[in-house]
This record gives C-alpha cells, structure tokens and sequence, in this order.
C-alpha cells in the first residue's frame, strides 16, 4: 500500500514509494529506483534520508526527485552515475552522489562521474552534491551548439557543492549556457573546469584546492574547445589553492572576473590567452604569471600584499591600490626615463612607511630618509629595487649608503645587503630618489635599514635617518653598520620617513 504524505501546501499530495527500498547501502537497489522514477514522470518523488546503492541511474524528462537531509546516492561503478542526457528536462533537490574513492585532493584520474549532463535542456540541481569521483563530480557537456532553446532552456545549478573529487565541477566541451549561483567546490584536485562558452557562475567558491580554477580554450592538452569560455565570474572566492588560483589557458575570446577573492595559489594567462579582465577584486600572498602574448587586463583590484611574477610585462594594468600605492598603466615621470624601460615608479609599489613629519636632517650634505618597521615585506618575495625618498638633493653630491634587512619578528639584523653604495639617482613625480638594488628573494617576512655617510669619513657611516624635534640627537642605530646578529633598536616615534620596496624598476 502506497503512503500519502501531506506536504505544507495541502493541495499537493507527495507520494513515498520508497518505503521498501534498503536504505542502510547493503544492496544494490539500481533496478527498484529505476523502475520508481520511470513509472512515476511527472510527479514529485520523495526520496527519504539514507543511502542508496545503486550503479547508475537515467533520469528521463520530466522527472523531480526530492531528497532530504542525508539523502545519498552511493556507487561504486568507474562510470557515469546519475546520467541526464539529450532532451532532458528536470529538477533534483537535495540528492547527494558519494563515489568510490573519497580523497583530500586527489592526483589520480579515474573514469567515475557523480551527475552527467550531455545535451540536456532545462535541468535544474537545487543543494545537490557528489564527492569521491575520480574524474568529476558533475560533468556538462553539448549544452548549447546547435540547440534553438539554448538561451531559455540552460542547465543551472544552485547550492550545488563538490568535495574530494578529480574535477569538482567541470564544463566540457559544448558545456555552455550553463548558470552556477551559490555553489562550493574544495579539496577537489580542481575545484572547476570550464571550456565551455556562455556560462555565468556567481557567489561561489572554489577554496583549498590543489588548483581553484582552470578556464581552456582552442586545443588545450589535446582537446578542442570549439566557442570556448567567454563567460564570467561574479563574486567568486579562490582562496588557499596550493597550485593555481585560476588559470587561463588558450582562452581567445575573453573572460569577466569582477568582485573576486585570491588569497595563496597562482593566477596564470597562458598560450593564446586574450581579453580576460579581473576588475573590482582584491588578493594577497599570491602571483600572477603570464606567458600570452596578448592583451588581458587587472583593473581597479586591491592588492592585500605585491603579486609576485611577470605580470607587470605582460598585462594592461590600470587604477589598482596596493599599501598606501596607485598602480597606473600609463607612468607620469617629470625626467628623461624612457617609460618603455620603466616597469614600476614609486606609485607603482606596495610597501611604503608612513610619513611622521618633522624637519629634515641635511647636515652633510643630501638627506636620505629611510624606512621603518611599517616596511614589512611577506616571506617568498622577490624584492628587486628599494627606493628612498631623498631631501635637500644636489647633483654630484650624493653620498655613499648602506642596506641591511632585519627579522620583523625579532628585529635581529639578518644581512647587510649592501655597502659603501653610491646610489643611481631618479627624479618621480617631482621627487628625488635613490634607487638600491636587492635583486634578491627572502624566505621571511623582513623590513630594510639604511644608513648614509653622514659626512666625509668613512668612519660615519652610521645608520641615522632623521633629526628628532630640534634636538641635536639624531635617530639612529649607531655609528657605523650593526653587525648580523644583532637586535637593532628602533627610535621612530617623530620621523619622517619614506622609504618603497620594488619588485622591478629599470
């Protein structure tokens, strides 16, 4: 006899016909299911918590099945699981897939897929999920090409969350139009794969991958991607990836990213890759790489901390704000410096002291005024130049200095870097700067000291940066270079100070 449920709306009546299916995953119920959900299309099918074995299951059109809570769909098959295939529209809410091998980031691909989608039409997943798959959780494919109800009759996937797998989520080839709101993918090996065309994903995230994101077109490791990904991504998270954060490879006709998160892992543009902007985002302990010898674009992003890499070379860059800086595609330089040389000027840069405003010390000759603790640079950053602002300049008269790098954790002094350097001498916006060279990677987080002769002997060569108040005390670590090892005291309180940290500047 066959139990009628009540649902909350009492014109609609929900039928239970699972009430003999096992539900402990200690036998195969593929057959029982499938016999369910054809002889029943077109009604709702309450599906109750607990776990299903089965091999794979074909949904045909016009079904609805409606898990609960713990509701999971358990298969042990190296194949396709739940398959919704040509012509196909549907709704599934609340159906959990579990695959056979449920691993944290897994590096081994196999041929199992949670839910396969190929050539259907209006098939919509409400808080489904799979996890375990070798190859995907769910896979889309032929959703758009030649289909006259591509643009109203899409694939959407809303709540949808893909853990442990291969490829969490992955549109494949002709896997376009597709709508991805709200949906969580990690501890994948990639958390999405797209190289389908059209497809919108939005308030999602792609976190603790091995790879966040991979976006392909054209041929990509000997497949072709035919309309391949010009899409979007709106207010995506790709945060703590261990590889990349997102990768771009071959994608030749563009890509949206605004109001995006990257925090840890690679953003890479490779091979043919053009028009893709990142705009309105933010990142930080990140790179950005890129070998395209196209146009791609970072505009109006926030830069928590320097992406290292060879982004400046490759990208347009326009209007971003890193510490206390502006990055601008095109340099405003009041001298003779060919910009084409130029791949950072001062308000190009990340790390810059604040300004503490008191007079200038210029006894001796030019003043240099040198940076503080507010200078910390993150550990693996590659520091090429550093820059210090220069008072009282006259030309020729430019003193001998020193560079040295301290522990921000300790204030030991690591290493001195340079001295006895007479520093090449560039004029920024109207400023005079000496410009140090480190060309150098620290494995830390560090902060710089400097020092300038402060008059003609050798001997006075000591770390003074500033004069406090109208004392004849000067703030400085002694007089001559400290020695490696040693804790380097600070007085900073009333010092006027600038001093910026480059990754490039020639």
């Amino acid at each position: 006899m066959v139990e009628n449920i009540w649902g909350n709306n009492q014109n609609e009546r929900v039928a239970n016909y699972f009430d003999t299916v096992v539900k402990d995953g200690s036998l195969n119920q593929t057959l029982v299911i499938q016999n369910i959900i054809d002889t029943h299309i077109g009604e709702e099918i309450k599906v109750p918590s607990g776990t299903y074995l089965i091999d794979y299951l074909n949904i045909p059109n016009g079904t609805h099945l409606r898990g609960e809570i713990n509701t999971v769909f358990m298969s042990n098959l190296e194949d396709k699981v739940i398959r919704i295939l040509s012509g196909v529209s549907c709704l599934i809410e609340n159906i959990h897939v579990a695959g056979k091998n449920e691993v944290i980031r897994p590096t081994s691909k196999g041929n199992q897929i949670g839910w396969y989608l190929d050539g259907c039409l209006s098939v919509t997943l409400n808080r489904c999920s799979a996890s375990g798959c070798n190859d995907s959780g769910i896979k889309i494919k032929n959703t758009g090409y030649s289909s006259s109800a591509q643009y109203y009759k899409v694939p959407i996937l809303n709540n949808f969350k893909a853990f442990r797998n291969y490829i969490g989520i992955k549109n494949d080839v002709r896997g376009e139009y597709c709508q991805l709101n709200g949906c969580i993918s990690a501890e994948n090996y990639i958390g999405y794969f797209t190289g389908g065309g059209n497809n919108m994903v939005s308030n999602s995230q792609f976190n603790r991958n091995q790879n966040g994101a991979k976006v392909v077109g054209g041929t990509t490791d000997g497949v072709t991607y035919p309309n391949n990904s010009h899409a979007s991504f709106t207010g995506c998270q790709f945060n703590h990836n261990i590889d990349d954060s997102i990768r771009f490879e071959n994608v030749e006709v563009g890509y949206m990213l605004t109001g995006c998160q990257f925090f840890d892992g690679d953003v890479v543009f490779k091979g043919s890759t053009k028009g893709v902007i990142i705009n309105a985002s933010e990142g930080g302990t990140w790179s950005i790489n890129s070998d395209s010898p196209n146009q791609n674009m970072l505009s109006n992003c926030f830069f928590y901390t320097k992406p290292s890499g060879n982004w400046e070379k490759t990208l347009v860059h326009k209007n971003n704000i890193g510490t206390g800086a502006v990055i601008e595609d095109t340099p405003t330089v009041e001298t003779n410096i060919d910009e084409k040389d130029l791949i950072f000027k001062a308000r190009y840069d990340f790390y810059r002291t604040s300004n503490r405003g008191v007079s200038s010390w210029s006894a001796g000759g030019p003043n240099i005024f040198w940076g503080c603790k507010d200078v910390v640079v993150s550990p693996k950053k590659y520091v090429g130049y550093v820059l210090i602002k220069v008072m009282n300049y006259k030309e020729g008269s430019m003193k001998e200095c020193s560079l040295s790098v301290v522990d921000a954790a300790t204030d030991i002094l690591l290493e001195n870097l340079l001295i006895k350097c007479i520093p090449e001498i560039r004029k920024i916006d109207g400023e005079y700067y000496a410009l140090v060279p480190v060309k150098k990677e620290f494995d830390r987080h560090i902060y710089f000291i400097a020092g300038v002769n402060r008059g003609n002997s050798a001997s006075e060569m000591g770390m003074a940066y500033g004069r406090i108040n109208s004392s004849s005390a000067f703030a400085y670590f002694g007089t001559s270079m400290p020695s490696v090892g040693e804790i380097v005291p600070f007085n900073t309180s009333t010092i006027n100070c600038e001093l910026i940290v480059c990754q490039d500047y020639r």
